[in-house]
């Protein structure tokens, strides 16, 4: 019986979403955004810059500084050699090191904490999160503004432990084909419903149509930097991370090529 109420309930749902279709796909600001025609940089100037565009989300690269603090970066061994360190490889650095670093000789490193400190004089904005999921850690930082925090989530535990606590959940996928099996499997075990994924554009876009019809879902898709691109995922996607997206003018810029 509760089978037979759970098929009728996601078959609605199929039935509302198809009826009604979707939104245009909302953009990201991949890596706090470009800034000057770099890319993945995490800095100050990135973040202002992409807010100045309007974006209303970011998303951030977190790590953690050999002392403990929280802070912006995709890892170590890029940072380092965005830095001028490239000999350190992947060493971690301490905060205060941190803190002495330019990024391009240009940029300012920053703190998951200024990132926060700046969304609370921007209530309109929300932050979107990677590389680290771990709720503890999330939770630390993030609960005054939960509700506008998406977290990638690279495992089940988790995503629903997260999604618990209320904050935006997305369960970080390479392979649309694995997506349905997830989904039925925390289903028939009562966890929940996975419900928002985040994967790639190598992803098997009729696959994720079919999955979307047949239980829908949202899905964030990295990276899109085209028009070409967008209009080909248009009908999968609800939001799009975006190095080279101008709000302001719904156009993408001229990529420089720089990284």
């Amino acid at each position: 019986m509760e089978i037979k109420k759970l098929i009728l309930f996601v078959l609605l749902l199929s039935y509302v979403h198809q009826t009604f279709g979707q939104q245009k796909p909302q953009p990201i600001a991949h890596a706090l955004g470009s800034i000057d025609g770099y890319v993945y940089t995490n800095s100050r100037e990135a973040m202002n810059n992409s807010l100045e565009k309007g974006y209303k989300y970011l998303e951030v690269d977190m790590d953690s500084t050999s002392d403990g603090v929280i802070v912006a970066s995709h890892d170590w061994a890029y940072f380092n050699d965005i830095t001028n360190h490239s000999e350190l490889k992947d060493t971690m650095i301490s905060f205060e090191e941190f803190s002495t670093r330019k990024i391009y000789d240009m940029y300012t490193p920053i703190t998951i904490q200024e990132i926060i400190d700046t969304l609370k004089n921007n209530p309109d904005v929300s932050i979107v999160t990677d590389k680290i999921s771990d709720p503890d850690i999330i939770e630390k930082y993030f609960s005054e503004i939960k509700e506008r925090v998406y977290v990638e989530c690279f495992s089940e535990e988790d995503y629903f432990e997260l999604k618990e606590k209320g904050y935006n959940v997305m369960f970080s996928t390479d392979n649309a084909n694995d997506i349905l099996i997830y989904i039925t499997k925390n289903l028939l075990k009562g966890y929940g419903k996975i419900d928002f994924i985040t994967t790639s554009v190598d992803q098997d876009s009729k696959e994720l149509r079919k999955i979307k019809c047949i239980m829908p879902l949202k899905v964030s898709m990295y990276t899109i930097n085209t028009e070409e691109l967008l209009n080909e995922h248009m009908d999968e996607i609800d939001f799009f991370y975006s190095d080279f997206y101008d709000p302001s003018t719904d156009s993408f810029t001229f990529n420089t090529g720089k990284e």
